[in-house]
C-alpha cells in the first residue's frame, strides 16, 4: 500500500496551495509511480568530490580532492532525490576547506547553491521533474527533504518558509514560467544569490533616480555586474571598475554603464574626483578595503552605502548583528565607519536571504529586465563533475568574469 502524507490545514507554500485546490487527491497517489518511472531511469551510482586535506595558506591544489563513485541512495518518507545540474562556486570556498572551515576532511562540501531536478519524491514540497534550487555538494546527485534547514546561515524567517514550503532559505522550487524562460546557469546567476543580492541592494538603497551618481565595485564580478546594469536601467550615472585597463575596458564594453576605472591606477583618487566631481549618491561595495576607502570620501552627505562583502578580507558567511557590525565583518574599515557617521550615510548591509520572502518579486523584474534586453546574464561555466577541482581552482587562479559554475548536467 503507497504511503501517503496527509495535508493539513494552516500555513501552505506555493506548492501546498495549488495541491489543496483540487489536485491533492490526485497527486499524491501517484508519487508512487512517478518515482518508479524516474527510478528505471536512475544509474545506481553516483558520483562525488571530497576533500583529502586541509588547504592551508589559501592554496588550493588538485591533491586536495579525490573523486568517489557510491551506491545511489534510496529516499524514505519525506525526502527527495535530486540530480544536480549546476553549482555556484562562491569566493569563501577555500575558507570552508582550511583547517577551521566546514569542509571536513572525507566530506564534500554541503554548501553550494545549486539547480537540481527531483528525479523521486517522497516529500509534499517537491514532485518528480521539478526544477528546483537547493544547497549541494560537489556530486551529481543528493537526497534533500523539506524538513532541512539551510547550512551556514540560521534558521529561515516565517514568511520565507510559507513561500518555500521548506525550512531552509534556499531549498525553493522554481515556477514552470521561470524554467521555461531561464536555463540553470541564468536560473542560478541572475535569479540566484548574485542578482538577488544585487536587485535588493539597489532597492534598500532606492529609490535610484536618474539624477544620481553610483560607483559600483566588483563590477566584473557577479554581484556587481548586477547591480551596475540594474542602476544603469534606472537611469542613473554609474561607473564601475576592474583590476588594469583590460578589465576595465571590459566593464563598459560588456555592462553599457558610463565609466570604468582601474582601481590599480597610481592616479586613482583624481581619476575618481574628475568621475564624481559633485559627489557620489550611492555605492555598491563588494569589495572593501582601500578602494572603499577612496570612493567613501567622496560620498554625499544622507546618500546611500550597500555592502555585501569583501574580497579584500576573510569573512564569516554567517554575519549577526546590525547592518554597521555586518559591514565590519564585510570589510568595513575604521575610516569608512567614521564617514558613514559623520555624513549620516544609510548603511545597507545584510545577506541576501534576509528578503526572500519578496523573492516573486525580484524573479519577476529581473526577468521583465532580461526580456528588454537592459540586464545579461554575467557567468563563466566549467562543464563536468570530473572538471570540479580545476573549476574550484580557477576561481583563484584566472580572471574569471561573473559568477563563476560547475555544471554536472544539461
Amino acid at each position: 500500500m503507497t504511503n501517503q502524507r496527509i495535508l493539513t490545514p494552516g500555513s501552505m507554500s506555493r506548492r501546498r496551495v495549488l495541491t489543496a485546490a483540487g489536485t491533492a487527491g490526485l497527486l499524491l497517489p501517484f508519487r508512487g509511480l512517478g518515482g518508479v518511472a524516474w527510478a528505471a531511469a536512475t544509474p545506481a551510482t553516483y558520483k562525488k568530490w571530497v576533500l583529502v586535506k586541509p588547504c592551508t595558506d589559501n592554496v588550493v591544489t588538485p591533491a586536495h580532492f579525490r573523486m568517489v563513485e557510491e551506491p545511489m541512495p534510496q529516499i524514505k518518507d519525506g525526502q527527495t532525490l535530486i540530480q544536480v545540474k549546476l553549482i555556484n562556486v562562491h569566493a569563501s570556498t577555500r575558507n570552508r576547506m582550511g583547517p577551521k572551515g566546514s569542509t571536513k576532511v572525507g566530506d564534500t562540501d554541503k554548501t553550494n547553491y545549486a539547480c537540481a531536478q527531483v528525479l523521486q519524491s517522497r516529500d509534499r514540497t517537491f514532485k518528480e521533474g521539478d526544477i528546483i534550487a537547493c544547497q549541494a555538494g560537489w556530486q551529481t546527485h543528493q537526497v534533500i527533504s523539506s524538513e532541512d534547514e539551510s547550512i551556514g546561515y540560521g534558521k529561515a524567517n516565517e514568511l520565507v518558509k510559507e513561500l518555500n514550503g521548506t525550512k531552509s532559505h534556499w531549498n525553493y522550487v522554481f515556477r514552470p514560467v521561470m524554467v521555461r524562460q531561464h536555463t540553470p546557469d541564468v536560473l542560478m546567476d541572475v535569479f540566484g544569490t548574485s542578482g538577488t543580492t544585487a536587485y535588493f541592494g539597489m532597492r534598500e538603497c532606492g529609490p535610484i533616480m536618474p539624477s544620481d551618481k553610483i560607483a559600483v565595485a566588483g563590477t566584473t564580478g557577479s554581484v556587481g555586474a548586477m547591480a551596475a546594469q540594474i542602476a544603469k536601467a534606472k537611469g542613473a550615472y554609474v561607473v564601475g571598475f576592474g583590476g588594469g585597463p583590460e578589465r576595465a575596458k571590459w566593464v563598459t564594453d560588456t555592462l553599457g554603464i558610463d565609466k570604468a576605472l582601474d582601481y590599480r591606477a597610481k592616479n586613482l583618487d583624481e581619476q575618481l574626483k574628475a568621475a564624481f566631481p559633485d559627489g557620489i549618491d550611492v555605492y555598491s561595495d563588494g569589495v572593501g578595503g582601500p578602494l572603499t576607502e577612496s570612493i567613501a570620501k567622496l560620498m554625499k552627505p544622507n546618500s546611500r552605502f550597500f555592502s555585501y562583502g569583501s574580497s579584500a578580507s576573510v569573512y564569516d558567511d554567517t554575519p549577526e548583528g546590525d547592518a554597521r557590525s555586518t559591514g565590519r565583518q564585510f570589510g568595513m574599515t575604521d575610516a569608512v565607519d567614521k564617514i558613514i557617521r559623520e555624513r549620516n550615510i544609510k548603511l545597507e548591509a545584510w545577506i541576501v536571504h534576509v528578503h526572500y520572502q519578496d523573492r516573486l518579486e525580484c524573479e519577476d523584474n529581473l526577468s521583465q529586465l532580461i526580456a528588454t534586453k537592459k540586464l545579461k546574464p554575467i557567468n563563466t561555466v566549467v562543464d563536468g563533475i570530473e572538471n570540479v577541482p580545476k573549476g574550484i581552482i580557477s576561481q583563484y587562479e584566472t580572471n574569471v568574469y561573473g559568477k563563476l559554475q560547475l555544471r554536472f548536467a544539461a
